[in-house]
């Protein structure tokens, strides 16, 4: 796996320039416009961006603004499918956070809702996170039960790899966000602004990894080729 994080951290690398671009329309733009579904916006901006990280992935294709050229044996680009199953990996956490939260006879504190989401995004994420680059690749042999049989090493994967690495820049960001508000700068600033494009640029970097992991297990889910068939013919991605 080494070398999967490896690769992971020189793509964040190679494609920074592009990644700060991402970071400024994501967080410029909002607060600029100010408009009224902004973690709406974010979302699916985040969304189509992480596809891009899967089709590098699963095809080696660049990161660009435009004009990106499509790899050989990579199906056409098609967002909508990639859009459903990952607002299906966001909805199962959050309706069962709402019901472990509705077993309460007191609302729990915001800050152990948001921890109860993210540990059920987490399981979910394991147990069906290889559907996501399923819906890039779009080979037709992936089944949810393959999934499901490498939930326990796709687990500590996202553990060992994206899972530290954005603990730790969690912790920074947080330290930062809170030594700037105490020595007073407003939040509107663009100090703070700065700071929240510095936070959503090396928020790519755990995304590129928690990627890399899953396309990793999706790729080893794949059947195995026939006698006679190359490998070309069970899978879109690269050996």
């Amino acid at each position: 796996m080494r070398k999967i994080y490896r690769e992971s951290f020189g793509y964040f690398l190679s494609s920074l320039p592009v990644l700060l671009i991402f970071a400024f329309i994501i967080e410029a733009l909002p607060w600029v416009l100010q408009p009224r579904s902004e973690a709406l916006i974010s979302v699916v901006a985040l969304t189509i961006i992480a596809y891009y990280f899967h089709r590098h992935f699963l095809f080696e294709e660049k990161l660009a603004l435009r004009n990106a050229p499509i790899a050989k044996g990579a199906p056409p680009l098609k967002f909508g499918w990639f859009l459903s199953v990952t607002a299906a990996l966001i909805l199962v956490p959050v309706a069962a956070t709402f019901i472990v939260v509705l077993q309460y006879s007191d609302m729990p504190a915001p800050g152990l809702i948001v921890i109860m989401f993210f540990l059920a995004y987490f399981l979910t994420l394991c147990l069906f996170g290889t559907a996501l680059p399923a819906a890039v690749a779009r080979d037709g042999t992936f089944r949810l039960s393959q999934g499901l049989r490498a939930g326990f090493q796709t687990m500590w994967r996202l553990v060992a790899g994206p899972g530290l690495v954005g603990a730790v820049l969690f912790a920074v960001i947080l330290a930062s966000t809170l030594g700037l508000q105490a020595a007073g700068v407003p939040e509107d600033s663009l100090i703070m602004l700065g700071l929240f494009m510095l936070m959503r640029t090396l928020g790519f970097l755990p995304t590129i990894f928690a990627v890399a992991v899953l396309c990793e297990m999706y790729r080893k889910t794949r059947p195995a080729p026939r006698l006679g068939q190359g490998a070309e013919g069970s899978d879109h991605t690269p050996a």
